[in-house]
């Protein structure tokens, strides 16, 4: 396979209940790159699923919830293109779970109303407004060096961090 042409197959899935958001990351990939275990350690340079929301999409700020097939998690908050880490004692609240099989990894995990009101107090969970965001996979030191996205990033040279590059989640009420 020539370089840069590696892209596993990757999926993301949300589930909104009355009380927070519930993600599932997966990934069709053998033998995952694991070394980071602290929490917000660089989980960037194993094999990483990546999850970053922006539930006031007038506001140019959004939340990175980012992960390793160890279950290692990183969470941040970028603002203006200013990144950093969140206290870790926040994500408590997410019960990350990661599981490896075979051929495949994900994780499962949630983002309580509470952890996005701290952050994005003008943001209501019974509006009816889309919330932006996107879906990454990447792995910057492993055998293989990969990036890929659900919504297209436009911006050159490459970076995920471009909340103008998210798509579009429309949640479904019943």
């Amino acid at each position: 396979m020539p370089e840069g042409d590696y892209r596993p197959y990757t999926w993301g899935q949300l589930l909104r209940t009355p009380f927070a958001l519930y993600v599932r990351l997966g990934c069709k990939e053998s033998g995952p790159r694991a070394v980071q275990r602290m929490p917000n350690s660089p989980v960037c340079s194993d094999s990483c699923l990546e999850f970053f929301l922006n539930p006031v999409p007038d506001e140019s700020r959004f939340l990175n919830f980012e992960f390793n097939a160890r279950g290692a998690m990183l969470l941040g908050l970028n603002e203006n293109g200013s990144f950093r880490c969140l206290d870790p004692s926040l994500q408590t609240g997410c019960f990350p779970h990661a599981v490896v099989k075979e051929d495949e990894w994900g994780v499962w995990f949630c983002v309580p109303d509470t952890l996005i009101q701290r952050f994005f107090p003008k943001w209501k969970p019974e509006g009816a407004a889309p919330l932006r965001g996107n879906f990454y996979k990447c792995g910057d030191a492993t055998q293989v060096p990969h990036y890929g996205s659900w919504s297209f990033v436009s911006r050159r040279p490459i970076d995920f961090h471009s909340p103008e590059c998210f798509g579009e989640f429309l949640m479904q009420t019943h």
